[in-house]
């Protein structure tokens, strides 16, 4: 049996818009980790945001903050972050410019003042049609971040902001030549709101990181995604499978495109590469929080 090292993208992909993972998708990581594969969790998330309920599901290591991090054999292996003039300089635009915005770094996530009422007024339609607010009246992701302690931090991965106002284009060509600029991941955050990366750090990057340090075959690897932050990583993975769920435009990057997160998506994917074989009392399972 080849050994398949699989990168599995979290938000559209290992769970749908409100937060559900099927239970065919964890079925098909455990299965897989049986068989020999190994399994890396690759978000757009810094650690500090994956909920445990994924990371109890069991993975050989994580890819977070958008490549900026991988979390391996126990610690932290990469660390790329961005230097601290940069840091500045973005804190400070967004900062002048009325933008709410949170930093990551490896296991801590850090908000602007504004960031968390703006984003429920963002989510609020949402919210109020969905069982994302817990007993306690927070949102699960909420108790991962802190809100108006220190932004400027020597250990920032990434950045993602919240823009009502000023267009993505802008904010694009504020940062040209110092970061790449690209949208919300998250539909709902709305076309002005985006994510910060280090020009070069991204997912694709990282998973090429995986390869050398784990002495892995790049043709050996499997990325599965559904949104821009993932176009890398379906680009330098052996095989790059789409979500069906994903935009043409990301399918486009893709080898092959599976169903959609809703509908087995990551279970037919890895049946149809031979990482676990077909099982018709798995398909069509029911979703669980």
């Amino acid at each position: 049996m080849t050994r398949r090292i699989v990168f599995l993208d979290i938000d559209g992909t290992l769970i749908d818009d409100q937060e559900h993972i099927q239970a065919s998708t964890v079925e098909a990581v455990v299965r897989a980790r049986a068989a020999g594969h190994l399994l890396f969790i690759c978000t757009g998330r810094s650690r500090a945001e994956i909920y445990p309920q994924i990371l109890d599901i069991g993975f050989d290591g994580i890819v977070s903050a958008g490549g900026s991090f991988v979390w391996l054999d126990g610690e932290t292996r990469v660390s790329r972050t961005m230097p601290v003039a940069d840091a500045e300089f973005a804190i400070n635009y967004f900062t002048r410019s009325g933008i709410d915005f949170y930093v990551q770094s490896d296991a801590a996530v850090v908000a602007s003042d504004g960031f968390r009422a703006h984003l429920r007024r963002l989510l609020s339609a949402e919210l109020a049609e969905s069982n994302r607010v817990e007993a306690d009246g927070e949102l699960q992701f909420e108790k991962f971040f802190e809100q108006g302690g220190d932004v400027l931090r020597d250990d920032i991965g990434k950045m993602c902001f919240l823009s009502a106002e000023t267009p993505i284009d802008d904010i694009r060509a504020a940062f040209s030549g110092r970061f790449d600029v690209i949208n919300a991941t998250v539909p709902v955050l709305g076309p002005h709101s985006g994510e910060l990366l280090q020009r070069g750090v991204n997912k694709g990057s990282a998973i090429l990181e995986v390869c050398r340090l784990k002495g892995l075959d790049q043709a050996a690897t499997i990325g599965i995604g559904d949104s821009i932050n993932d176009v890398e990583m379906l680009q330098v993975t052996g095989v790059g499978v789409a979500m069906g769920n994903a935009p043409d435009a990301i399918k486009a990057h893709a080898d092959q495109v599976t169903t959609g997160v809703d509908d087995n998506g990551v279970w037919n994917a890895f049946v149809r590469n031979g990482l676990v074989a077909a099982d018709a009392s798995v398909v069509g399972s029911a979703a669980f929080a």
